[in-house]
């Protein structure tokens, strides 16, 4: 469904105010509704009745405690996602902590990254974070860079990652392949299990020969 012009134009004017949303975070948020979509802005957002539509909401704070139907675009200094989002979530911000189930795919960035062991992903994700950690269940493919990379949970697809630190925690059960990028050596809980090949590539710079190395889930360590 083509959203209207209108509601594309407010989004992008919240990323562009966002940054200027900390002064008052006394100041009541300003809201508006297109049809079945929530706009709101203000110092400090929250969101405490369910959304028909979609959510466009920026704020020095934003939580998200209600339900919302469509799409979910945020941004802001921090960011919390407590109830489901039932489509597709864009988010920009400071901290980001998203702990609810999402219904297509994930598009966020951040200084630091959670996905909580109840943030259930029906599609893909994509982020990037100075520090990313991903305790959620992800049924599609996942796709990060980060200072810091955790990955600590069932992803049915393939994993890349482009970090300077990657570690394998003990609940991490990637059903496909992972590929990285990373100038420290695989961090790799002995729990941790990955069906497909493991291929470390080559940082730029670096011949292929050097730096890549395939495996599969229960060889040796990379």
């Amino acid at each position: 469904m083509v959203k209207p012009l209108s509601i594309w134009i407010a989004a992008l004017a919240l990323v562009l105010v966002s940054p200027c949303l900390h002064a008052d975070e006394t100041k009541p948020a300003t809201e508006r509704d297109f049809g079945t979509d929530h706009f709101v802005f203000g110092g400090s957002v929250r969101i405490e009745k369910p959304v028909p539509g979609d959510l466009i909401a920026a704020g020095g704070n934003v939580d998200v405690d209600a339900p919302v139907s469509g799409d979910a675009m945020l941004a802001g200094g921090n960011l919390r996602v407590s109830a489901a989002i039932g489509q597709d979530v864009y988010a920009a911000g400071g901290r980001l902590a998203i702990d609810a189930p999402v219904g297509r795919n994930l598009r966020v960035a951040g200084g630091q990254v959670d996905f909580g062991p109840k943030a259930t992903v029906a599609g893909n994700i994509t982020v990037g974070g100075g520090q990313v950690s991903l305790r959620s269940a992800v049924k599609g493919s996942v796709r990060v860079g980060g200072g810091r990379v955790l990955i600590d949970a069932p992803v049915d697809g393939d994993v890349e990652s482009a970090a300077g630190h990657l570690t394998l925690g003990p609940n991490a059960r990637i059903a496909g392949a992972l590929r990285y990028r990373s100038g420290d050596e695989l961090e790799r809980d002995p729990a941790a299990q990955v069906a497909g090949a493991i291929e470390r590539l080559p940082l730029p710079g670096r011949s292929a020969s050097a730096a890549a190395v395939r495996d599969r889930a229960f060889g040796e360590q990379v």
